[in-house]
């Protein structure tokens, strides 16, 4: 045997790295961007074997969960600079600071745990009335899964909007804030983020006339008790500097957060479990047996194979040593664009046991579609009511059953999922 052959032989098959050497460096990152979207988790199985913290020229990728959660843990050094060009000084924007703990502080305080039973019903009704005038079939993106957090955004948050104007605008934000970033170098960036502009002018005219008519209201004590009745409420000291644009920037934030990340989640969902015939006859045998924690259980462990998104992204504010200690360990540079590979964190062997297998009793902390640390979503339990709940109407149909496949349309979001109904 020649050295040749036996250097071959003890070197490990690395298809992804191996192509990804192969070509010039400022051809990496969209090589491996689009690997992400069509084939993430044997990329990323073969990142965290062979090249855990894996730099190119625009992003390092890091795909071992303890790296992604120390990412997550360390707000002060990985932060969230990349939002603000698009998100201003909304508090997502703004790491560890004043703004940042009064605004999550109030929002936490109107967007209380006991809404939530109320909320689950609320989502039950409009989805039974979603499908049940939808007659055979249903297009359930547009129809149902945009639809129905739609609904909870205008009777619980108290954004009384017309039905095209608030899709639209919550769209163009969810679009510009989370898929139009600069490592992304898309060709339409501007006018992804110019029709983003336009909308939050469209919507500041909107609260323009709603909050006057509800303070209204509130002093004839006619108010609805909704998110923003409650924070008009709130009476807070002009020391804590909440004023109005701080109303309409939160409430504003509700309707970007709720209504797309919902219905993405919703249709990944419902396309992973009428994949798995088991997994779909144990899905609906909970939901007819009214076990909502083993149904939802269900849900989360189908979106772990299909999450919304498969990375996050930070920027490093200052040199930093991560994995310190380990053999992974690596200095990233102030300035590095860090994409915590939250996907590939989930199917981390070292803390996922059997991750390719689909387990519905996973503990929850195996998750993170929610986000992790400083930056977990707020909106993380309303969420983790609509979703599940959206989920459930279809699945007690027993005939529900895609009649074609998710088509995205060339867009981040599904667009169409026609869903037979009898």
């Amino acid at each position: 045997m020649s050295a040749t052959e036996a250097a071959a032989r003890v070197r490990p098959y690395t298809p992804y790295l191996d192509k990804l050497a192969a070509v010039r460096p400022a051809e990496r990152w969209p090589l491996a961007r689009g690997w992400i979207s069509s084939e993430p988790r044997p990329f990323f199985a073969e990142l965290r074997a062979h090249a855990p913290v894996y730099e190119t020229s625009e992003v390092t990728l890091v795909a071992k969960r303890a790296d992604v959660i120390e990412i997550l843990s360390v707000p002060k050094v990985f932060t969230v600079d990349l939002y603000k060009p698009k998100m201003g000084d909304f508090m997502l924007a703004i790491d560890e600071t004043v703004v940042n703990y009064r605004d999550k502080s109030v929002m936490r305080a109107i967007l209380a745990w006991d809404d939530l039973p109320k909320i689950r019903a609320a989502v039950a009704e409009s989805a039974d009335e979603a499908l049940n005038t939808a007659g055979s079939e249903i297009e359930a993106v547009q129809k149902l899964a945009r639809l129905v957090p739609l609904r909870i955004v205008q009777r619980f948050f108290g954004i009384k909007g017309p039905d095209a104007d608030l899709l639209d605008w919550s769209y163009a934000n969810q679009m510009d804030q989370f898929n139009n970033l600069p490592y992304d170098d898309r060709p339409d960036a501007d006018a992804i983020h110019q029709a983003a502009e336009d909308s939050r002018v469209k919507l500041r005219a909107l609260f323009a006339q709603l909050i006057p008519a509800r303070i209204a209201e509130i002093k004839a004590g006619t108010a609805p008790d909704d998110s923003l009745t409650r924070m008009l409420s709130l009476n807070l000291p002009a020391a804590d500097h909440f004023g109005m644009d701080r109303v309409v920037i939160n409430i504003g934030g509700l309707l970007i957060g709720a209504i797309e990340t919902t219905a993405e989640a919703v249709i990944n969902a419902l396309a992973e479990l009428f994949a798995r015939p088991e997994a779909l006859a144990g899905a609906r045998a909970a939901a007819a047996a009214g076990d909502d924690a083993l149904f939802d259980g269900y849900v989360w462990e189908a979106l772990r194979f299909s999450p919304i998104v498969a990375f996050m992204f930070r920027e490093a504010a200052a040199t930093y040593t991560l994995a310190k200690g380990t053999a992974r360990e690596k200095v990233l540079g102030k300035g590095t664009v860090v994409l915590p590979l939250s996907l590939s964190a989930m199917f981390d062997p070292d803390f996922v046991p059997e991750p390719d297998a689909f387990k519905p009793d996973r503990p929850f902390h195996t998750y993170l579609h929610f986000g992790y640390g400083h930056h977990e979503c707020l909106g993380r339990y309303v969420g983790g009511t609509m979703i599940p709940e959206i989920v459930k109407r279809v699945l007690l149909r027993p005939a529900a059953r895609p009649l074609a496949p998710v088509d995205m349309a060339g867009t981040p979001f599904p667009q169409t999922y026609r869903i037979g109904l009898t």
